[in-house]
């Protein structure tokens, strides 16, 4: 078995992902002892944040899926982050599925080797954008959220450990960042998605192009594609322009 990098270790890490606690076969010993419960969890997006989450989730409840996105439900990411970074429990890490038959967003895209020897029938799903319009896109969202955002959702997010938000893990830093800072990040971005690849077999992985719509998801999931247009959802870029013609109409009413 491997060991767990630290927290804020991820930069460095020749695995490129907070490694797995422990050997597949360990999994299995564990799910016969009922310590690990093997149920009906179908699909892990292992994309990383800002890739197009908001609107998958939208796609997994149209076809009728039951999603969690840790953005929307911050509340369950402390027992995945307890798990990843501070040695915490592995079963309540995967307890957090409990109800969920697709997950999202950070960290649960990091969970794809204890979900893939866990749930074995589970598939997975990588989003990848351009690592360039991808970093800059985050970077907006943080001054954004940092400047405009209610005092209610700062103190959400202020109560998670800090290694458990703004991609800390892969040494990003989208605020007064330094092009060293972007370097490190860009760089783990580019790790993630290859070892992903790597290491999931390709028939448990879809890699999805956007432009693709409906059928090659439908297809993976094996399910009828669905009558309705396929969602894109973005609600922060929507609140981010709906606060710019706010502060436009002030400057022209001024």
């Amino acid at each position: 078995s491997r060991s767990k990098p630290t927290a804020f270790s991820f930069h460095v890490s020749q695995h490129h992902t907070m490694g797995l606690c422990c050997s597949p076969a360990t999994f299995l010993s564990w799910s016969l002892f009922g310590l690990v419960t093997l149920d009906a969890f179908k699909l892990l997006d292992v994309g990383a944040p800002r890739t197009g989450t908001q609107s998958m989730y939208d796609a997994m409840k149209i076809l009728n899926l039951n999603p969690v996105h840790s953005g929307y439900q911050s509340e369950l990411r402390p027992a995945l982050c307890e798990y990843l970074f501070r040695n915490g429990s592995l079963d309540d890490a995967l307890g957090v599925l409990d109800g969920y038959d697709a997950a999202m967003d950070e960290p649960f895209m990091l969970m794809y080797e204890e979900i893939m020897a866990a749930f074995p029938e589970a598939k997975f799903l990588l989003t990848i954008s351009d690592a360039e319009s991808w970093y800059e896109n985050y970077a907006k969202m943080e001054r954004f959220l940092t400047t405009y955002h209610s005092q209610l959702l700062h103190e959400k997010f202020d109560a998670l450990p800090p290694e458990c938000k703004a991609l800390t893990f892969w040494g990003c830093r989208f605020l007064n960042s330094t092009q060293k800072d972007k370097d490190i990040c860009l760089r783990n971005y580019h790790r993630h998605n290859q070892r992903v690849q790597e290491v999931i077999p390709p028939e448990r992985l879809l890699v999805y192009n956007w432009s693709d719509g409906w059928a090659p998801l439908a297809h993976f999931l094996d399910v009828a594609i669905p009558n309705e247009d396929f969602p894109h959802k973005d609600q922060v870029k929507q609140d981010m322009e709906q606060r710019e013609g706010q502060l436009l109409s002030e400057i022209l009413g001024a």
